[in-house]
């Protein structure tokens, strides 16, 4: 769910968003992103705060300023732009729904989106404008990226119990048969992606042979 219109996110400080996230990335965990965090890291004017919110937004922090799953994954080079769309996404998530290609709209259109969906004074929907177009030029919404389950979710999602039987019937002159009967007790889960990993490790165990 996104945030409510009234509530879209932006900074007064459009054009350091860049270096905001490129200190982040190379900066360590912080137990908080607070003003005491921000202010070790060289951003100590009171309009630095803003980028808070809109990482709250973006959720790469929970409602009380600690860092998330996201903000561990946006630390990887690579996979940070689309990690960025994903966040952006979120913190949009209305004007994704008007425009699907948001991302590609010019500032013309933003603004009318904003303007009217907000109803507030130029300078702030220039404000929202300015902080939407500088995070999206950080962002890569071409790349998917599939979020890969954590340790625990793997760890939990380990049969709880298996049987396998081992069948071999044999006829004399003939090749003996092997049956094999492999039964997995599974824990429930929302996340389909455990059960994905676990069918293809089985694939690759008992097909390994045939690849």
């Amino acid at each position: 769910m996104g945030v409510l219109l009234s509530e879209i996110p932006y900074t007064p400080l459009p054009g350091k968003i860049k270096t905001y996230f490129d200190k982040f990335q190379d900066a360590g965990k912080p137990d908080k992103v607070n003003r005491k965090w921000l202010n070790s890291l060289g951003f100590k004017s009171s309009n630095d705060y803003y980028i808070v919110k809109i990482l709250k937004a973006m959720k790469f922090v929970d409602d009380s300023n600690v860092p998330t799953e996201r903000w561990l994954r946006f630390k990887a080079p690579n996979k940070a732009p689309a990690i960025i769309a994903q966040g952006i996404k979120d913190a949009y998530s209305d004007l994704f729904k008007t425009y699907q290609d948001a991302y590609r709209k010019d500032r013309e259109a933003l603004y009318a989106y904003f303007s009217a969906k907000t109803g507030k004074s130029k300078r702030t929907v220039d404000l929202m404008v300015g902080t939407f177009v500088n995070l999206c030029k950080l962002a890569d919404f071409e790349t998917e990226i599939t979020e890969a389950p954590r340790l625990e979710q793997v760890e939990a999602a380990k049969p709880v119990s298996s049987k396998m039987g081992v069948e071999v019937v044999s006829e004399k002159g003939i090749i003996p048969e092997v049956h094999v009967n492999v039964q997995l007790h599974l824990p429930a889960t929302n996340d389909p992606t455990v059960y994905d990993n676990l069918f293809k490790s089985l694939k690759k165990h008992l097909l390994s042979g045939k690849e």
